[in-house]
This record gives C-alpha cells, sequence and structure tokens, in this order.
C-alpha cells in the first residue's frame, strides 16, 4: 500500500520559477471562485492566438490529459525543453538543470487548475517550407477529491476538442475505465459523423501514454511493445459486454491515428526526494533514455498534425473562434447532452469551412485586382466577383461536414460568409478604381473643361457687346479656377483632404449630368465617324502605296 501511494504521487507539479527563455503559462480556462463556473479568459487566449508570427500559420495543438497527480506538466516541461532546445537531440544533455515551465510540484495535493497553454507558441518548419504554430497545452487533472463530474467533464471536453495530439496519460496500463471516459466525446464523434464520408474523423491523433509499465519482460517498454498492447486492448471480441465492443469501434472511428507509448518507471528518488525538482540525475537513466525517443517523436515536423474543423485544417486565429463556440456549450450549469455537442460541432465546422471560403474569395480577387494587377473594367470586375462569390459559397458548403445535419446554423453561417464577401468586395472595388486613370483625371478635366466653356462664352458675350454677361461668365471662371488650383494642392500636399473630396463629389456631379450626357448626345456618334473615316482612309491610302511600290 505505502508503495502504491507513492507511485501515485509520482512527479507531479513543482511549484517554481515558471518561466522559461521568455515564455510562460497563460491560464486560459478558469474556474470562478464564486460561481465553480468555467470562465474563458478570451483576452489572454488572443495574446497567444492573435500574435503576427502565427496568427496566420496552421496550427498543431498537443495537450496533455488524464487524471491529476499523474505527471503531465511535469511531462510537458520536458518538451518544452526539446522545442527551447531548437528540436536538437542534445536536450537532456544538461543531468543538473532543474526542470521549470509549467508549474508542478511533489505531493498529493493538485497545482494545475482549468487549462493553460504556452505563451510563445513554436514555429517548426517542415521539408516543404511551411511553417506550423506548435501550442502546448496542460490541463487541470481528471476526477480529483475538489472537482465535480461536470469539472472534469468540461475540462476533457475542451482538451479533446481543441487538440490535434492530445497524449491521453495513464498510470501502470489501459484501463477500462479509461476508455469509457471518452465514451461521451466518441458519442458525439459517432453522431457528428453521420451523413458524412467514411473516412471522415471528427478528432485527429489519440496517443496513449502509459507511465510506470510494470510489466515490460511480457510487452516491452517503447512504441512497438505500446502499439501491441494498444491493438490487443482494442480489439472487439465476441466476450466483451456490447458497451465495451462499441467504445472500441467509436474511438477507431473517431481518431484518425491511435498510437501508446510505454514508460517505464522515473526511479524512487523522484516520488521519495522532498527538494526533487527535475534534475536528470535523480531520474533513473532508463527513463531519461525513453524522453530522447518519445519527445523527439511527438514534436518531429513530419508528425506534428495541422488542427482540423470538419476536415479543414485551421490557422491559429480561427482557433480563437473555436474556442468562443465551444464555451458556449458550457455556459449553463447542466452538463450537455451529446446533440448539444453535435450543434457544436455544426457551428465549428460552419466557421472553418466558412473561412475557407472567405479565404478563396480573398486570394481568386487578390490575384485579379490587387498589389500591382492593373485596373480592372468596372463591369467585368462585378461579373468576377459574382462568379467568385458562387465559388466561394459552394466551397463553404462542400467543406462543411458536420454541419449538414443543422441547416439553420448552415444558413446562418452562410449569411455572415456572404456579409464578409461584401466588405472585402467593397475593398476590392475602392483599390481597384484607384488604379484607373482616367478617373483619377476625371476632377482635373472636369474643372478644365468647364473653365474653358464659360472663357469662350465670356469672349462670345464681349464681343456682342453683352458685358454683363461676360462679367458672370469670367466671374464662373474664375471660381473654376480657384477649384482647379485648390484640388492640385490638395492632391499633392495632402492637406484640406475634406476640400478635395468636396471638389471631386462637384466635378462628378457635373461629369455625370452636364459633360458625359453632353458628349454621348452630340459628340460621341461624330467622333466615331471621324475616326472610322480617318482609319479608312489610311487603310485605303497604304493599299495604294504598296501597290505603287510593287508596279
Amino acid at each position: 500500500m505505502q508503495v502504491e501511494e507513492m507511485i501515485n504521487r509520482d512527479m507531479g507539479e513543482r511549484v517554481g520559477d515558471p518561466a522559461i527563455d521568455g515564455g510562460h503559462p497563460v491560464a486560459v480556462l478558469v474556474q470562478n471562485e464564486e460561481t465553480d463556473v468555467f470562465e474563458l479568459q478570451e483576452a489572454e487566449l488572443e495574446k497567444v492566438l492573435l500574435d503576427p508570427r502565427i496568427a496566420d500559420k496552421h496550427v498543431c495543438v498537443l495537450a496533455v490529459a488524464g487524471a491529476f497527480r499523474k505527471g503531465k506538466s511535469f511531462l510537458l516541461d520536458f518538451l518544452l525543453r526539446f522545442m527551447n532546445a531548437q528540436q536538437s537531440t542534445d536536450f537532456l544533455n544538461d543531468t543538473d538543470k532543474p526542470l521549470t515551465g509549467f508549474k508542478w510540484r511533489q505531493g498529493s495535493k493538485r497545482e494545475t487548475t482549468g487549462v493553460l497553454i504556452w505563451s510563445e507558441p513554436f514555429l517548426v518548419k517542415r521539408k516543404s517550407g511551411e511553417e506550423i504554430a506548435v501550442v502546448l497545452m496542460d490541463t487541470q487533472g481528471t476526477f480529483d477529491t475538489q472537482s465535480s463530474m461536470k469539472d472534469s467533464t468540461v475540462v476533457f471536453a475542451l482538451t479533446t476538442m481543441v487538440s490535434s495530439v492530445l497524449i491521453y496519460n495513464l498510470m501502470n496500463n489501459i484501463q477500462e475505465d479509461d476508455l469509457m471516459n471518452l465514451q461521451l466525446f466518441t458519442s458525439y464523434g459517432m453522431m457528428a459523423q453521420e451523413d458524412t464520408p467514411d473516412t471522415a474523423h471528427p478528432f485527429q491523433r489519440l496517443h496513449f501514454l502509459v507511465r510506470d509499465w510494470g510489466f515490460p519482460y511480457e510487452v516491452p517498454y517503447g512504441h512497438q511493445g505500446g502499439q501491441h498492447l494498444l491493438d490487443e486492448i482494442l480489439q472487439v471480441t465476441e466476450k466483451q459486454h456490447p458497451a465495451h465492443q462499441e467504445v472500441r469501434r467509436d474511438l477507431r472511428k473517431c481518431f484518425r491515428d491511435i498510437n501508446c507509448y510505454l514508460m517505464p518507471h522515473p526511479g524512487f528518488k523522484v516520488i521519495q526526494k522532498a527538494n526533487f525538482d527535475g534534475r536528470l540525475k535523480d531520474i533513473e537513466q532508463e527513463f531519461v533514455e525513453h524522453l530522447k525517443i518519445l519527445v523527439p517523436r511527438l514534436l518531429a515536423p513530419e508528425n506534428l498534425v495541422k488542427k482540423e474543423i470538419g476536415g479543414q485544417p485551421i490557422k491559429s486565429r480561427d482557433l480563437l473562434k473555436f474556442f468562443t463556440i465551444f464555451m458556449e456549450v458550457f455556459k449553463d450549469n447542466d452538463l450537455p447532452e451529446p446533440t448539444t455537442l453535435v450543434e457544436f460541432a455544426a457551428k465549428a465546422s460552419s466557421q472553418a469551412a466558412m473561412e475557407a471560403g472567405k479565404s478563396l474569395y480573398n486570394d481568386q480577387m487578390d490575384a485579379l485586382v490587387g498589389g500591382d494587377r492593373p485596373f480592372l473594367k468596372t463591369v467585368q470586375m462585378e461579373h468576377e466577383h459574382e462568379r467568385i462569390m458562387a465559388l466561394a459559397i459552394q466551397t463553404y458548403l462542400e467543406k462543411n461536414k458536420y454541419g449538414r445535419k443543422n441547416q439553420s446554423v448552415v444558413e446562418r453561417y452562410q449569411a455572415l460568409l456572404v456579409e464578409e464577401i461584401d466588405k472585402l468586395h467593397e475593398k476590392y472595388s475602392q483599390q481597384n478604381e484607384a488604379k484607373n486613370v482616367f478617373k483619377a483625371a476625371r476632377t482635373p478635366a472636369t474643372l478644365f473643361s468647364i473653365l474653358m466653356f464659360f472663357y469662350l462664352l465670356s469672349g462670345v458675350f464681349g464681343l456682342f457687346g453683352m458685358y454683363s454677361f461676360a462679367n458672370v461668365c469670367n466671374l464662373a471662371m474664375g471660381i473654376f479656377i480657384i477649384m482647379l488650383t485648390l484640388w492640385a494642392y490638395v492632391r499633392y500636399s495632402g492637406e484640406y483632404r475634406d476640400i478635395g473630396v468636396h471638389i471631386d463629389e462637384v466635378a462628378s456631379f457635373l461629369w455625370e449630368n452636364v459633360i458625359s450626357p453632353i458628349y454621348s448626345t452630340y459628340m460621341e456618334k461624330h467622333l466615331k465617324e471621324a475616326a472610322e473615316q480617318a482609319a479608312q482612309t489610311a487603310v485605303t491610302g497604304a493599299l495604294a502605296n504598296g501597290k505603287l511600290k510593287s508596279s
């Protein structure tokens, strides 16, 4: 009994200096002491996920979950050490360095509460050149003496939903109740998966990590031994209870990838030494050797799993919305039914699909009129806008796998997508019109044309002795000279821009209501005929010259 208690105490969570290489743990889910309700710390979450370095990067969320006092934070700090060592295989060379990062301490009382993430996500470059943001997440242990069933459910559910790699931290072996704890979420996964392709999975990678594996003579430590044990445990047989068969089938269907690693005991110095601070010299060498295998395996660039919603990889900024949507499900005091979680899946899937549609519209319009692309005729741009918007909506509907069973949610997010596209359309329209050289020259051309009109009219009135009318024309001419001068000054100095806007409005009014109608009615036809006649004359002359030369 004494040995069992010592093992159950494990490495726990050390209270030490949490800062490491500039980073620190950030509490993103905190339990209100007065109401006992978990509250999302959106401001803290925004600082991490909306960091300009990672906001538009795809994200891998690696979370460690499981029962309390089983060394989750202890493990995460080794992951931190590996990432801060630039993923070097020498990350455990310093045997006299205390282990810092997420808080942990010795003893039987819990330290971590709620959900924490590391303040500095790590950017990892793959062979393809793509950079992925890696977010490490620590969670409150489930089923401790201070937490209610709902507390454990909220933390475990959030961890399962937002992670792309879920490390299920277990002690000694994989027990039936460990599998049953996943039952609620596999049930949700199966419901959310209805009417989707057989290859779809609500969740991505589940990694069982069995600590203090006590039967290495039967199944060896490591990945291969763990996989052998896992395959044996997840095998469905006729002798099993139907509920046990169901949870095994559901696990396979809900997680795209399930694997297992068996770890040895870290040594009795770890649990007996009151002032143990994580130095490797106090840990059994066999445990350290397996850390050197396990940690790089979890964080190798090729093993990083992008967080997906409805099969659509999401970016860091989208993950923030995902957190918010999830917490709406748990805002009431009662535990959510699986149907409520299915509605959450519909919202999350619709949100991700909406971002995909918006991104498609943004990319294609940017290629059409963005940056240094030349001016596109307004009519043609409107035609392209309608075509690309229809394509974006089609993309939204195709990628919204888990939203199809909740039509109201699908329609609501489709309306939001149209609103977002309208805003982008307005931006690109303004950007395109700014490139229209003729429109930019419209104001000075209009003002100069009106000015010349009054100049000629003044001369005509003066010629016939109608000096009063000539003076009125001179006054109007002076007004337009002042307007043209002011417009030029505003354009080139950047001052008095409001005056420039009013002058542009006056010029646009005169162009649309005076000059353009006169041109269309009296001049356009004659100019077109003159141009055609000139072109015909030029062609005839060229042919004549050609015949003369050939003769």
